[in-house]
């Protein structure tokens, strides 16, 4: 087939024409489709326990047959962006507890808030109903306790755990003594707790020092000020677990931990009042008292005092949501407890020249009994309130304050036999020994008499502010 000279020119010609019309077409209708609304919505809410009225944190909801899924904050709120339109069905699922599929239609464009409650038939019964604070149980079915919440919280968070980590709700063990955090911890597989006489001092996890082992309190890390030397080591004599959520212990550092704790981190998550829908009051009075020390009427005290050895304690909590955009947590703890301690302390010489001491047969060459009692007296205040600033934000500010005063007397009798065997005064007796006692030449021993006393105060103050911001799509 000849084509005709021009032929050649003549496509690029058509293509030109076909792209402009093209062009053109597109143009037109672009401002109609941006016109158009997005085919998408939001949903938001949030996610309680129906019986106790507390809402509840990383309960996972999920858009059936999409991949969006989200998990809720502490204060058991969630948000879920570009949600197709049309009909959906939302999935709940927190450990313990029965999940729940929840339809509902969404609009295009359609901001939509539903709350979801969350039961456990077999914990509560068939019906239970927050809003009269009624549960209606089956027959012979024990009613819920703090302990099965704290494990159902603990069981619920390390199951959606980002690494490995150990999580308990501080109700989860009941009365915790002094309110020592690290006295409450040493029920954590992997941790190993340092103390100092029988008061818990350090934390240490994974076998490693505790001065690896960084410590936080929602996320910012704490001060450490050890009291004996100059190393990293955080004392929890500083902080008191009345105003302690739940305490979570990470063995696997992430890139997101900080750098110096090697071991581990030990996180406090501090009370919220979002974290219940109503208001909660538990308050607990006690009585603190050793069994060496259980009398009524004063006992003399190495300062030269008279003192109770018995002393009432409390601590109590006040959750107080005043609506669903703001409230209150107020904490108080006071507690003094006594510490006997008897110490008897024997040195044994097996080499003393002329003597005839051996390793296999030495003589006691001295005794020394130390009357060492110690107070132990922990007084700790926390007030923290929460407001929802924005539907996607909340403002928290607290303060917390704790005193920690340890006062230790220590009087001590020494008796010693000397070394020598020879006396020092002619006619004397020389130093003999057998295996039940030791007659110390004349002249070489002797008895003294010791004392020191000792005070340690530790006073934490601490103010802190949290801004949050989440919006299904952004959080800061």
């Amino acid at each position: 087939m000849n084509l005709p000279p021009s032929a050649p020119s003549a496509a690029p010609r058509l293509l030109r024409v076909f792209l402009a019309c093209l062009f053109a077409v597109s143009a037109a209708a672009l401002p109609r489709l941006a016109a158009q609304p997005a085919a998408t919505g939001e949903i938001s809410g949030r996610v309680q326990n129906e019986a106790t009225g507390q809402y509840l944190n990383n309960a996972r909801v999920t858009v059936r047959g999409t991949d969006l899924s989200v998990f809720t904050d502490d204060s058991g709120s969630f948000r879920l962006a570009r949600v197709p339109a049309g009909a959906v069905i939302l999935e709940v699922l927190y450990s313990g507890l029965d999940p729940v599929q929840v339809p509902l239609t969404l609009a295009a464009g359609e901001r939509a808030e539903r709350d979801i409650n969350l039961s456990n038939r077999d914990r509560y019964g068939a019906q239970a109903t927050s809003a009269a604070g009624v549960v209606k149980l089956d027959a012979f079915v024990a009613s819920s306790s703090r302990l099965t919440e704290g494990e159902a919280l603990a069981t619920n968070e390390q199951r959606f755990a980002k690494n490995i980590k150990n999580v308990v709700a501080t109700d989860a063990f009941g009365d915790v003594t002094e309110g020592n955090v690290a006295e409450f911890m040493k029920f954590l597989p992997g941790v190993t707790i340092e103390y100092s006489d029988d008061s818990p001092n350090a934390v240490a996890v994974r076998g490693f020092d505790p001065n690896l082992t960084s410590v936080t309190a929602d996320g910012a890390q704490l001060a450490n000020a050890s009291g004996s030397a100059a190393n990293r080591n955080f004392l929890f004599t500083q902080v008191s677990i009345n105003n302690v959520s739940r305490i979570e212990v990470t063995k696997v550092p992430t890139p997101a931990n900080p750098a110096d704790g090697i071991s581990g981190t030990v996180n406090m998550i501090s009370k919220s009042s979002f974290e219940r829908s109503r208001m909660a009051f538990n308050y607990r009075m006690f009585l603190n008292a050793s069994s060496d020390g259980m009398m009524i009427k004063e006992q003399p005290f190495p300062f030269d005092t008279l003192e109770p050895r018995v002393h009432p304690g409390f601590d109590f909590d006040l959750t107080l949501p005043f609506s669903k955009t703001f409230g209150i947590v107020f904490t108080g703890l006071r507690s003094q407890q006594w510490n006997e301690q008897n110490i008897s302390t024997m040195t044994w010489n097996a080499t003393a020249a002329g003597t005839g001491a051996t390793p296999a047969k030495p003589f006691l060459q001295s005794h020394a009994i130390a009357d060492a009692p110690k107070w132990y007296t922990r007084d700790s205040a926390s007030l923290k309130a929460d407001w929802r600033v924005t539907r996607n934000s909340v403002l928290s500010v607290g303060g917390q304050a704790s005193y920690y005063r340890d006062k230790n007397g220590n009087v001590t009798r020494t008796a010693t036999a000397g070394t020598a065997l020879t006396p020092t005064v002619a006619g004397g007796t020389s130093l003999s020994y057998d295996g039940d006692k030791t007659i110390g030449a004349t002249g070489r021993g002797g008895v003294t008499f010791s004392g020191n006393f000792l005070h340690i105060d530790a006073r934490t103050l601490a103010a802190n502010t949290r801004y949050r911001f989440d919006d299904g799509t952004w959080r800061f």
